[in-house]
Parts: structure tokens; C-alpha cells; sequence
């Protein structure tokens, strides 16, 4: 009997691997494996398991990983030169009973603290919980929580041999510091802490109950741990005191917040210390190349073929199933914001306005040579200019820029903001790195007004507008040929609407993966392969020796598509609907095809929303012979 779960097994390993090996090596991502080994928590990191995880190096001067891990000296810590920088080894492990423990092994040669900012060595961690109450009310992402252990004391009652101490944790919720079921650590000291004699380094093994932040290990389609780090080191030498210094080292972000980026920890129950190899960590974007399509013209009107087949997705106020579709951390680090304001002027914050016509868009992107098309077709029923922040209408583009870093030195990220002006000659207004770029390079953009639409008339209803974008990469700092074609971006929707009546005005801010304070970014990978075809140009000269199945339009959708595809041959042709776990949910027959192009209707109404994946099956009698397609991907949003 065949062991279909085997089969899924061998699926899951090879299949990722032979997929998405061809890509730069996510260094955002690692996968912690699962261990039924029970983990005594002694600081010691000597069971077996340990030496089994996966790890990350972290080196004090050297990036651990792209697009934002980094360093940097805290001038509160002494004015000494860095003489001995901080090296360690950093690993993952996850149990059954939904518990991650993280294993740090830090070469230090002075180990301690005191009761001082930034005089102290200790680990800041932090995790972002999904089942808080801020998503919900104040429509931020996920909360961080705090997890910080360290030399940094309440009081001056410490002294050699002392060992660190919990701080507090942050964020509403119950978990506290040292709590035995949900925080805990232990660390060893290869040394005596708070003397001035040499020490040998520290580990330090930390547990961490899962259930406290959403995460399920056992889930059967993998979970993701939303996880970011700092290493912090003081170092004070006998008899040198002008010597001393602090510095912190981190992997993607060093605080206890949403801003910089979030480390990915990957866990699936098929993943295991048993497995001598993980599967590759697929990027979470991938765009496609027009090489074969001609430019579009920059003008806002999205009336080229070339559209049709980039990469798409939905941005929406108040919908979560679109959310819910965006790949990877997106589902989490996505969110939507509404400001409290002082509407009517009298000193007092107001309540928050209903908002009443909430902002839908679509983004697409694709690149062609050393540039980077990107669009917005936003629907909006109130279109306005204001110079407010809070009541923008517009796009703003965050893209890393490959060739600078920051004064934390991590790659440096650049604001393309497009916002909506009431000059009917120049219709919209480039703000922050946007007029650098237009001025000193061959980026161009445009903004275009949907239908009768009018700006700053609340008396009439408008259809919205549309942003075209093409961004020289050069500027940023890519080579002719892309270089390891990653690129790292987020995409922040303004909404302002206003009113007679000013307590009715509102602003709210809708983002994918990031917005200006709350923020993460999506590891993309320009995909030279990855051909686009713009859906009014499939026109084959020469039928193809198999199954071409070109994708499907729109997408997402509510409730019907249209899938194109070329048969190579006559034949009967079905259409198969497999859910997220690979089973199959539906059958649509297309009946009796002639070789050639096709575009088929397709109307899944019955289906709740969510992702699907299909494929296209012909089987032709007169050539004796089957086919079947790739895998495509679709998304219903009702």
C-alpha cells in the first residue's frame, strides 16, 4: 500500500528544495526544528538536540542576515575602541508541547553589569503575539512582547557572582518575567560575573511557551514565529576604565517593537532533529521579468497589456481575509491605522469618526532591465489633497536601498510617496526620496484621475485614482545585472476623507508588511525565469509540446476568474481545485477542446474565501496521451 503521507513527506523536502534552490538563501528565515529530547534549562546547551538545530552566527561588525540585522556602539557605554567584539552562535528549538527554547553561546572575556543604562550584558528579545486585543482595537500588527534577560540591575545590591536578572516584559498580557511556565532562562558563566578579572564567554538556554503568542508547533501546515534578538555587551578591563564600551548586536531588529523588521522562525511537526536537512524557506514574493513586453508608458493609465501578468495583491481598510491571503509574516505584519485627532479644536482627543467610506486598492509589480514598475489603481469615493499627514491620499513605496547603509548599519530604506495634489497641471505631489529620484535619475511617475472624479468635492461621489511608477534600480544602489536580484519592499495606502462637519473627518493609513513606524518588509527576489506574460499578448505562433497553463485574471476575485491556458492538442480538458492542504475540493469540466489558446470562465462561488491551487488535466484520445499543467495559484476574497 502506498504511505500517502511518506509521499507528502518526500514532497515537502525535495519538492522545496528543487524549487526554490535557485535563490539567494533567505537570511531573514531559519527553521527551528522539533524535539521530543526533554531540555533541562541550565544554561549548559548540552543535549544532543542543541547540536542538531539550525543556527545563526551573529558577529559584532558583520551583518546576520539582509535586509536589517546590524550593530552599533551606545555611546552611554564608555568612549573605548571595541577590543573585543561580540561573537555567538545562536539556535532554535521547538517540543510537541508547543514550547520554543533559543540556545545563545556568546564569547565574552567580561561578563556583568550594574544598575546603569547600557552597562550591561544581556539578551533583548522580542516576540510578536497574535491573539492580543491592540490588533483589534487599535488595528496595529501584532503586539511585542518583551523578553529580556541581563545584567542590568533595579539597585546597586549586586556583586561577583551574581547572575542576571529578568526585566519586564512588554505589552498587555500574562506573561512575566522568570514566570517558570511561560518565560524562563538560565544562563552559564564560563567566569564570575561583575569582577574585573577575564572571563571565557556565557550561554544561555531561554523557554518560551507558545500558546502565550499564537504560535501553534503542531500545526499541520507549519506555523511562523515572529522573533527578533539583540546581544548586548559591556566590557570594562582592569585598571583601563577609559577603555570600557557597550555595544549590541541584533538579527533584523534590536528592540521591543514593530519597527525595523521580524526575524521569520519556521516550525512544521514534519521537521525534526531527525531530519539531517530542512527544506528550503521559499520567498515570499516573487516578481516577475517583462523581458518579452514592451515598456509601458508612464502616464497613471494602467491601459497596458504588461499589467495583466505582474505580481498582484490587494490592499483593503477593512477586510482581514485580504490580509489573511498576503504570503508569509505579510498575514501579521499588515495592518491598518486610524489616528486619534482634536477635530473641533477645543484641547480634547475625540472619538474616532465611523469611517465611512473605506479605501480598496490594487498594487502590481514586475521589472524589465534595471528598473522596477510598480502601480496602484485605488478606489476611493472621496478624493482629496492635504498636506496633513493624517489626511493624505496617496501610495507610499518603501524600498531597501542595496547600495547604503545607516547609522545602525543596516540597509538603508528609501520612501517613494505619491500623494494625490488639487492642481488639475500637476495632479499629484512626489514627496520624501521620490523628488531626488525623479530629478536624478530615469525614475518616472504619474498619477491619473478615475472617471469624473474631482478632487477636494465632498458634494460628488468619485471612482478614485491610479499611480504608474518606474523606478531605476541603479539609483539604488543595484548593479546592471540586479546582483543577487532580491528586493525588499513595503507599500503604505493614505485615505483622508473630510467633511462639513469636522467631527465626521478621518485619516486612516492601510499597509502591506509596513508602514512608516510599524514595519517589516517582504524578502522578494526579482526572477529573471519567471517570464511575464501580459494576458492580451498570448498568442502562440506554434503550439507548444504541452500543457501551457498562463494563470488566471483577476486574482484575487469574488466570484469568478478567467483561466488561459494552450493545449497542445485535441482532448477533453478538466480543471482540478485542491485547498491549502493539498486536497482535492473540486472538478470543472471544459468539456472537448481543439488544440490551441483558451480562456475559460470560471465561477467558484460555492467556495469560502481563501487560497486555492489548481491545475489543468487534458486527455486526448486521438494522440493517446495525457497532460498536466504547472500548479496555479488563486485567491477568492468575497
Amino acid at each position: 500500500m502506498i504511505n500517502n503521507k511518506l509521499i507528502i513527506l518526500i514532497l515537502f523536502f525535495v519538492g522545496t528544495t528543487a524549487i526554490f534552490a535557485q535563490y539567494a538563501k533567505r537570511e531573514d528565515a531559519i527553521w527551528a526544528k522539533v524535539t521530543n529530547e526533554t531540555i533541562t534549562l541550565d544554561g549548559l546547551l548540552n543535549e544532543s538536540s542543541w547540536a542538531k538545530a539550525e543556527s545563526l552566527h551573529v558577529v559584532y561588525g558583520e551583518s546576520a542576515g539582509l535586509p536589517s540585522s546590524g550593530w552599533s556602539q551606545d555611546p552611554s557605554g564608555g568612549p573605548g575602541a571595541v577590543t573585543d567584539p561580540t561573537d555567538a552562535i545562536v539556535k532554535f528549538l521547538v517540543t510537541p508541547d508547543n514550547y520554543l527554547y533559543v540556545g545563545f553561546q556568546v564569547s565574552d572575556s567580561s561578563v556583568g553589569g550594574k544598575n546603569d543604562w547600557a552597562n550591561w550584558d544581556g539578551i533583548l528579545m522580542s516576540i510578536k503575539a497574535r491573539n492580543t486585543e491592540g490588533y483589534l482595537v487599535n488595528y496595529e500588527p501584532t503586539t511585542p512582547f518583551e523578553y529580556f534577560y541581563s545584567f542590568w540591575y533595579d539597585n546597586d545590591s549586586f556583586g561577583p557572582g551574581d547572575p542576571p536578572v529578568f526585566r519586564g516584559v512588554y505589552g498587555s498580557n500574562d506573561v512575566f518575567p522568570g514566570d517558570s511556565i511561560a518565560f524562563n532562562a538560565k544562563m552559564f558563566v564560563n567566569g564570575v560575573t561583575n569582577d574585573s578579572l577575564p572571563d571565557n564567554g556565557y550561554s544561555v538556554e531561554m523557554m518560551i511557551n507558545l500558546d502565550s503568542v499564537g504560535v501553534n508547533v503542531n500545526n499541520p501546515d507549519g506555523d511562523i514565529i515572529e522573533l527578533n534578538f539583540s546581544i548586548w555587551d559591556k566590557d570594562v578591563f582592569q585598571g583601563r576604565p577609559l577603555d570600557s564600551y557597550t555595544t549590541r548586536t541584533w538579527w533584523q531588529s534590536p528592540w521591543n517593537s514593530n519597527a525595523f523588521n521580524v526575524g521569520r522562525v519556521y516550525v512544521n511537526p514534519n521537521v525534526t532533529v531527525d531530519n539531517t536537512t530542512v527544506p528550503e524557506i521559499e520567498p515570499e514574493v516573487i516578481i516577475p521579468n517583462a523581458v518579452n513586453e514592451p515598456e509601458p508608458v508612464i502616464d497613471g493609465v494602467l491601459d497596458e497589456a504588461v499589467w495583466t501578468g505582474a505580481y498582484t495583491f490587494q490592499m483593503a481598510w477593512d477586510l482581514s481575509a485580504v490580509r489573511d491571503s498576503y504570503p508569509g509574516v505579510g498575514k501579521y505584519r499588515s495592518g491598518r491605522f486610524q489616528p486619534e485627532r482634536d477635530l473641533d479644536g477645543d484641547g480634547n482627543v475625540d472619538p474616532r469618526a465611523t469611517v465611512l467610506d473605506p479605501v480598496t486598492a490594487t498594487i502590481r509589480a514586475f521589472f524589465k532591465d534595471n528598473f522596477l514598475y510598480l502601480s496602484a489603481d485605488v478606489n476611493d469615493k472621496l478624493v482629496q489633497a492635504s498636506t496633513d499627514y493624517d489626511f493624505f491620499d496617496g501610495v507610499m513605496f518603501r524600498i531597501g536601498d542595496r547600495g547604503q547603509l545607516n547609522g545602525d548599519n543596516y540597509t538603508l530604506f528609501q520612501h517613494l510617496t505619491v500623494i494625490v495634489n488639487d492642481n488639475p497641471d500637476t495632479p499629484f505631489v512626489a514627496l520624501d526620496y521620490l523628488p531626488k529620484m525623479l530629478d536624478s535619475s530615469n525614475t518616472e511617475v504619474a498619477l491619473h484621475l478615475k472617471g469624473a472624479t474631482t478632487v477636494n468635492n465632498s458634494a460628488d461621489v468619485d471612482e478614485g485614482y491610479t499611480i504608474e511608477m518606474k523606478v531605476d534600480l541603479s539609483y539604488l544602489g543595484y548593479p546592471a545585472d540586479l546582483g543577487d536580484k532580491l528586493l525588499f519592499w513595503a507599500v503604505l495606502l493614505f485615505d483622508g476623507d473630510s467633511f462639513d462637519d469636522p467631527l465626521q473627518n478621518y485619516g486612516t493609513r492601510t499597509w502591506w508588511f509596513g508602514e512608516n513606524y510599524n514595519w517589516a518588509t517582504a524578502w522578494s527576489v526579482m526572477d529573471p525565469n519567471t517570464i511575464l506574460v501580459g494576458v492580451d499578448d498570448v498568442n502562440p505562433v506554434s503550439l507548444p509540446d504541452k500543457l501551457e497553463l498562463y494563470g488566471n485574471y483577476p486574482n484575487p476575485f469574488n466570484p469568478s476568474t478567467k483561466i488561459k491556458f494552450v493545449t497542445p492538442v485535441t482532448g477533453n480538458v478538466n480543471m482540478t481545485i485542491y485547498n491549502v492542504l493539498g486536497q482535492k475540493i473540486k472538478t470543472i469540466s471544459f468539456g472537448n477542446l481543439n488544440a490551441g489558446l483558451h480562456e475559460q470562465l470560471v465561477n467558484v462561488s460555492g467556495l469560502t474565501s481563501g487560497i486555492y491551487f489548481y491545475s489543468i488535466n487534458l486527455n486526448s484520445h486521438l494522440a493517446d496521451k495525457s497532460y498536466g499543467s504547472k500548479i496555479g495559484k488563486m485567491i477568492l476574497l468575497k
